[in-house]
């Protein structure tokens, strides 16, 4: 397993009264090379796992490991992709330093701008490298945002919500980058999001958490073939039944 959520409980402080628990011993594996979703009912608390994770939010009791180490802090293993493009974009740096600055600190400033050109062209924006963020179209700053994760060269890529602040047809054409991409490179990935059909066609394997106090309900494996099409893939008899499965799962728990 590359990451491992084991009894992890998080609470925050409440006004004068006790403690308020967001999850009770949630218990989560990923496995190495693994495309992993999680669900769940809105305000269930799918943002804070994925921020204890990644080492940014401290777990109230449990331990969350990486490679096998318990962590306190971010992992050198691991990437975050926030669900907020244009906040987590330097607008004041062009779209080639925006991705050196994944690496600027190991490799210096002109190596790491020389390094950007490869993820760039992996993502599809070559030739842009000398554009300001703020001069793209949503779908390309996000786009960005996932050549500078690629450019770290992580073994754990931690996405949260990434491709819901942009249009129905920009996050399809997101979704076949992300697939070929992870695909490609085998990388482990722990996706946020509350896109039922955007976690089957990306998944290996879905998380679906309860309403708070937050725990596991199950984990469920997808079984559609590699690669896919994520247009293909949702004509699929196995898609439509996951996808009726867990909007009544979803639905029902958030009415009970």
């Amino acid at each position: 397993m590359l990451l491992e959520l084991d009894a992890v409980t998080k609470e925050f402080p409440t006004r004068g009264g006790p403690p308020a628990r967001i999850m009770d011993r949630v218990s989560l594996d990923v496995r190495a090379g693994e495309f992993m979703a999680v669900l769940g009912p809105s305000g269930c608390g799918k943002s804070t796992l994925l921020q204890m994770a990644a080492g940014l939010l401290p777990v109230t009791s449990g331990v969350v490991r990486v490679a096998g180490r318990p962590i306190t802090a971010p992992p050198p293993e691991a990437v975050y992709v926030f669900q907020q493009y244009s906040r987590s974009l330097l607008p004041w740096r062009k779209v080639r330093d925006n991705v050196a600055f994944a690496t600027e600190h190991r490799l210096g400033r002109k190596r790491a701008r020389e390094a950007a050109e490869a993820p760039l062209e992996q993502v599809g924006l070559a030739g842009f490298g000398d554009h300001y963020p703020w001069q793209l179209s949503g779908g390309m700053q996000q786009r960005v945002a996932i050549a500078r994760a690629l450019a770290a060269e992580p073994a754990l890529l931690l996405m949260d919500e990434p491709f819901s602040a942009v249009d129905a047809l920009t996050r399809l054409d997101l979704h076949a980058l992300v697939l070929e991409i992870c695909t490609r490179r085998r990388l482990t990935v722990l996706l946020v999001t509350h896109d039922v059909e955007e976690a089957i066609t990306l998944a290996d394997r879905i998380a679906l958490l309860t309403p708070r106090p937050t725990t596991v309900a199950e984990i469920i494996e997808v079984g559609i073939d590699r690669p896919r099409d994520p247009v293909a893939t949702r004509e699929l008899p196995r898609f439509l039944e996951l996808r009726h499965a867990l909007l009544d799962r979803l639905m029902t728990r958030h009415v009970a």
